[in-house]
């Protein structure tokens, strides 16, 4: 989806930056209570289990959000918007410019997923509460009992930060995993044509998809366990990623149109939701680490200025060639610039108009 502001809650700015949570979240978390609802008939070990996995996964995803934006505040970019998803988010991130830092950027948040993993699986097999099948199956979630309540946390903690870390490692649209194999193509070859690795991105995302639609057809006599029918999460995430797969191949690798003008470029989507925040938060900092932290996004923004002025002067000439030679005069280097003086001035028009 394109725009990140629409089906979306404002929940107040978070070091500055505004936080949002989508829509398809309160969904995932509607049916974590039917599920819960459907598996165990005790009310208190509904309430229990199901409000424990849903603030658990909000904490998971919005620590994994966090450390996208540490990435990106410390190897340069900017955050817009984060907008939490079930997944992770679809936040509005301006990424480096180095192909190598946006690959360290979409990885970072997989990363810490994996470290909280690996430290509560760590202590867990250690201390004989649990075994590492049961904490990475992603069929078996992990149940809340008040009587072990430490553990239980412990358990649901570590299960659904593997299952963040995994699914975000998928290299298919919206997950890190894609993202991190265009940068990574993009840092290995610099004249890679934009079309073949979307290609090659759809063709890893065709084959998840595919992948996930076989299993189905092995597990299609499972039905134990909370999750079930297994086989039909299985084909329904298969065919989603399958289209996802074939949208995003469209959607980065379509023709730049040369009609862009005001009023193309003043269309806004309406949000479902009001922009005032459920939660204005305040915070403190200490003064020291505010001082390094806005002297380091002055000179960033500097750094930003000057490459948007000059890429603001290369679009000019570009467009001017545009007018007299028509688009097939255009290299995929220029075309790629006036996409991103597009977005970037779009980009601009919905902050001012939600300012």
């Amino acid at each position: 989806m394109n725009d990140n502001y629409s089906w979306s809650l404002g929940f107040g700015r978070w070091v500055g930056v505004p936080v949002r949570v989508h829509a398809l979240f309160f969904l995932f978390i509607a049916v974590i209570f039917c599920v819960e609802w459907n598996h165990n008939d005790a009310q208190s070990m509904l309430l229990g289990t199901a409000i424990v996995t849903s603030l658990v996964l909000f904490v998971s995803v919005l620590i994994h959000e966090l450390a996208h934006v540490f990435a990106i505040s410390n190897l340069g970019g900017s955050v817009n918007t984060i907008v939490l998803t079930p997944w992770g988010g679809n936040s509005d991130l301006t990424l480096p410019s180095q192909p190598s830092s946006r690959t360290l950027v979409h990885l970072f948040g997989p990363f810490v997923n994996c470290a909280i993993f690996l430290l509560g699986a760590a202590l867990l097999i250690q201390t004989n509460n649990a075994d590492l099948e049961s904490l990475i199956n992603p069929f078996h979630p992990q149940a809340f009992h008040t009587a072990t309540w430490e553990v239980c946390l412990l358990k649901i903690v570590t299960w659904i930060n593997f299952q963040l870390m995994i699914v975000n490692l998928i290299p298919c649209f919206p997950f890190d995993g894609a993202g991190a194999v265009r940068s990574t193509v993009s840092s290995l070859n610099i004249d890679i044509p934009v079309s073949r690795v979307e290609a090659a991105v759809r063709v890893m995302g065709n084959a998840v998809a595919l992948t996930m639609i076989g299993l189905a057809w092995l597990l299609r006599d499972q039905t134990h366990g909370p999750i079930e029918p297994i086989w039909f999460l299985l084909v329904t995430a298969g065919i989603a990623l399958y289209f996802a797969a074939r949208y995003s191949y469209f959607l980065e690798t379509s023709d730049f149109d040369p009609q862009w003008d005001e009023m193309e470029m003043g269309i806004e989507h309406e949000s479902l939701f009001d922009e005032s925040s459920f939660f204005p938060l305040e915070h403190s900092e200490n003064t020291a680490y505010s001082k390094w932290l806005v002297e380091k996004q002055e000179a960033r923004m500097r750094d930003e200025l000057r490459i948007e002025q000059e890429e603001q002067d290369r679009s000019d000439k570009i467009l001017a060639k545009l007018h007299s030679e028509g688009m097939n005069s255009l290299s995929e280097e220029e075309r790629s610039l006036l996409q991103r003086v597009s977005e970037r001035i779009r980009r601009k028009r919905k902050l001012d108009v939600i300012e």
